[in-house]
Parts: C-alpha cells; structure tokens; sequence
C-alpha cells in the first residue's frame, strides 16, 4: 500500500512539474535508461502518438543499453527503431558521439513529429557548470531549454532521482548507461566527483540553485532568432559577412551561436568557437574548424560552415577532345574549327586553344599541392581569381599526362596557345551547375 501511495505521488509530481510542449506526435529518444524511460511514460500517460528511436553509438557499452532500450519499449509497448551510428574521432569523443546522435535522431522525424527528450534538472545543472568551466556568457548560464526547433524536454524540472525512483515503482526494465562509470568524460566529473563536493561544502541545493538560474535566463534573454539572414542547404549553412559586420559584435554573436545549433544539435558552442568564427567572418584569418568536423570559411562576402565529411571528392575522369564531361558538379566542353575565330573569348570561363597542340585525350581531376601551370602554382592561380581554399579542394584542372595545361576560370597553357602556325582551333568551355 505504501508503494502504491508513493508511486501515484511521485507520478502527480512529475505531471505537475512537466508543461505541455508536444504540438503533434511524439518520438521518444529512447536510450535504455530511466529519464528517458519516464519521458515515454509521460507521454503516453498524456494519450499522445509515441513511437521510440534508440542511437547505437557502437561503444563498448552499447549493446547492454540497446538491449534495455529494447526491452523498456517492449514494456511501454511502443515501437523502436535502432540508428546505428559511428563516433568520428576527435578531441572530445563525448561531444562527438553528442553531435551524430542528435543529427541521427532529427533524421529519422516525419511531418509532425516532434523529438521527445528525458533531459532533467540535474542535466540542466551539469550543462551549466560545465558551460562556467570553460568559459560562457549569459547565453551558456541558461543551459538547455525546454524547446528548441523539433526538440522538447518536458521533464526539465524533475529531478534524476524522482526519474529512477518513479521508473522503478514503474517496473520498467531500465538499466544504468555503464559508460556513467566511465571517470574520463567532464561530464562524468561533474556528475560524480565535483557537483557531491560543492553540495558538502557549499550548498545542498546547488543542483536547483544552477536550473533556477538558467530557467529565469531563459525568460530574460533574447530569443533565438538570428538578427542576421541565415541560408541553410544540403551540408553547409551561409551568412552575409558584410551583414554580421553592420549589427555589431553582440549580434553577430547571437547569429554564430543560431548557425552552430542549427549544424550541430543544441548546444550553441564555446567562447573560443565564437571567436573563431568572428575571426573568419571580418578576414582577419582565413579559416577555421569546430567540432564536429565543421569547416568555417569565407566565399567571397558569404560565411560559410559547412560539414567536412559531406562532399567527397570527385573522381578523376577521361576527357576525349572535342567532346564534354562531367566532373563533379563541373560541366567541361570542347569543340573543334578550322576558322579562326572572329574574337577570342573573354570570360575566363571559356578559351580558344591550337587543336594540335591541346592533347586529345587528358584527364580531369581535383587540382594537387604540387601543381603548377606555367611555372606558377595552380594554388596561386585560383587565389588571384577569388577561388577560396575551400573551393580548391574539388576545383578541376586538366592535366595532359604531364604537366597542367587548363586550369578553368583562371588560366589556360602557353603550351597550348593560338600562334601564326595555328590550323586548327579548339574551343573549351566549363560551367558550374551549382555551388
């Protein structure tokens, strides 16, 4: 009896803590333990649509939270898919493993649906202290919110004990993530060494104190909103710099902090990252690297992010003159005359060459840190016609088995050029479908 009093206790608690964020279905971010377990419950509790998405980070503890995913579902009776996923390398495997869950997790949303977290009260204080640790303004003070986009964390003010205590009275069969034991994460350190400490020494209610603080910040401070226009496609997000330049550097801030959220998950980046962005966004560096492989790099007034491991290289191809070629994202045509041609071509796009000298069989490729036309590096070269480094890594260049003899956009051999013996001309052309 006293066991079912206390669980319809602890039940109306967490009712009455968690607000009503969900505007559609709810998929449940499912990940074998007790917060989120008691998330699934809320909402069906609620009478919403829920399915479940378990991340398989393919870690070492892994299978024993996928299995306890598996059977918490089983138990709710809700479904589950399972997001298999690789943790890329890095300084900080926790923020890694962070930055694909969330992107596997957001992918797998249909129209409607909204990603359902268990992130509690003690994770709200974590993120706080961590963000005081490494250095935040009022931005990092208000941790995580309750919404953001398609994510909501309706169980924010419930603490990490009311979860397990009410997941146990519950008979959900969930199960501690063994990497919590892990003592290499900082988050890990927070959790179990620094946080107990501060409490024994400082404050019982340090915890409470840190979410109070970051709820009433999120009340006071300005939204989310970008102040500056941000255009986002497939793998890159871009920002006018001359734009950032003209609302200022508290602004230009808040658009940074909107641009890393929208590439990366939640978390808004760190001091340093928001200075390197700045840096690159007013020229005084020309590129810089987030985590999670985010490239950050100028575009000639556009500021570009973009994920590193989203455009692969193109493969070098055969190109039989006259005649056209794909290549990347390139179109590479060629024709032959015997006339002279009334003008010469001048945009750099397009070149008049000696037939007889251009080969007619050479290769397209990706230009190399060696190249060089004419004596001058291809590098060089791009740099002097705007192309920025970036864009070099999958820029073509065609190579005639020896040397570079057309570099598109910018420069085409002396080893090929129109003379007095010229009898035949050839025409070559490139176009960039898009960027």
């Amino acid at each position: 009896m006293a066991e079912s009093s206390r669980l319809a206790e602890l039940a109306e608690q967490v009712r009455s803590a968690a607000p009503d964020l969900l505007e559609g279905s709810a998929v449940i971010a499912l990940s074998g333990g007790a917060d989120s377990a008691v998330a699934a419950w809320l909402m069906l509790d609620r009478g919403l649509a829920c399915r479940a998405v378990h991340v398989d980070h393919a870690l070492p503890g892994s299978p024993v939270m996928r299995r306890a995913a598996e059977a918490v579902a089983a138990h709710f009776g809700v479904d589950l898919d399972i997001q298999k996923i690789a943790v890329p390398a890095g300084a900080s495997p926790e923020n890694q493993a962070r930055i694909v869950r969330y992107s596997a997790l957001e992918s797998t949303l249909a129209d409607g649906e909204q990603l359902v977290t268990g992130h509690t009260r003690d994770d709200q204080a974590e993120t706080v202290l961590l963000n005081l640790m490494r250095g935040t303004g009022l931005d990092g003070l208000r941790g995580v919110p309750r919404r953001r986009g398609r994510v909501v964390r309706p169980i924010l003010s419930v603490t990490r004990s009311q979860t397990r205590e009410l997941a146990t009275l519950l008979g959900v069969p969930w199960q501690d993530d063994p990497s919590n034991r892990d003592e290499d994460p900082r988050r890990n350190q927070i959790r179990r060494i620094v946080i107990p400490d501060l409490e024994a020494r400082f404050n019982p209610r340090l915890r409470a104190t840190l979410a109070t603080l970051a709820e009433a910040l999120q009340g006071e401070l300005p939204d989310d909103r970008s102040p500056v226009g941000i255009h986002q496609s497939e793998g890159e997000l871009v920002m006018a710099a001359p734009e950032l330049h003209s609302v200022g550097p508290q602004a230009a801030a808040q658009a940074f902090r909107e641009a890393i959220r929208r590439m990366r998950g939640p978390h808004a980046g760190t001091r340093t990252e928001i200075e390197r962005l700045a840096a690159v966004a007013d020229g005084s560096s020309p590129a810089a690297e987030l985590a999670g492989g985010i490239k950050v790099f100028r575009r000639g007034p556009w500021l570009v992010l973009e994920r590193a491991t989203e455009r692969p290289e193109p493969v070098p191809a055969r190109w039989v003159v006259p005649g056209s070629i794909e290549f990347g994202n390139w179109v590479l045509d060629s024709w032959s005359d015997d006339r002279a041609p009334n003008a010469f071509p001048l945009s750099a796009w397009s070149a008049v060459a000696d037939a007889d000298l251009f080969p007619p069989r050479t290769t397209v490729r990706t230009a190399g840190r060696s190249d060089v036309i004419d004596g001058v590096p291809v590098s060089e070269v791009l740099r002097q016609v705007g192309v920025s480094a970036d864009q070099r890594r999958d820029w073509p260049v065609v190579d005639s088995g020896e040397t570079v003899i057309w570099v598109p956009g910018a420069r085409i051999s002396r080893s090929v050029w129109v003379g007095s013996a010229t009898r035949r001309y050839l025409w070559v052309s490139a176009e960039l479908e898009s960027l």
